[in-house]
C-alpha cells in the first residue's frame, strides 16, 4: 500500500493510546497489578510508534499529503453579491 498517510495513522494511534490508558486505569482501580504492567508496555510501545509517526508526518506528510485544493477559487466569489462599499 504505497498511499500511506502518517496523520492517518498518527490519529488512529492516538485512539488505541486513549483506550489502553483508561483499561489500565481500570485495572489500576481494580487492583490488577499484572494487567497494569502489561497494558503499561503495549502504552509504551504506541507512544514510541506515534512518536516516530508523527515526526514522519511533520518531516514528509506535506509532500506526501498536500491536503485538499481547492479548484477554481476564482469561480467562488462570482455568486456572490456585490454590497455597496459604506
Amino acid at each position: 500500500m504505497d498511499n500511506f498517510r502518517p496523520a492517518d495513522h498518527a490519529m488512529g494511534l492516538e485512539l488505541q493510546l486513549e483506550e489502553l490508558t483508561e483499561q489500565r486505569h481500570r485495572a489500576r482501580v481494580q487492583g490488577r497489578e499484572v494487567d497494569v504492567r502489561s497494558l503499561s508496555v503495549e502504552i509504551n510501545a504506541l507512544q514510541s510508534e506515534l512518536a516516530s509517526t508523527s515526526e514522519r508526518a511533520a518531516v514528509e506528510g506535506y509532500q506526501l499529503d498536500p491536503g485538499p485544493q481547492l479548484q477554481y477559487a476564482e469561480e467562488l466569489s462570482l455568486d456572490l453579491p456585490r454590497w455597496p462599499a459604506h
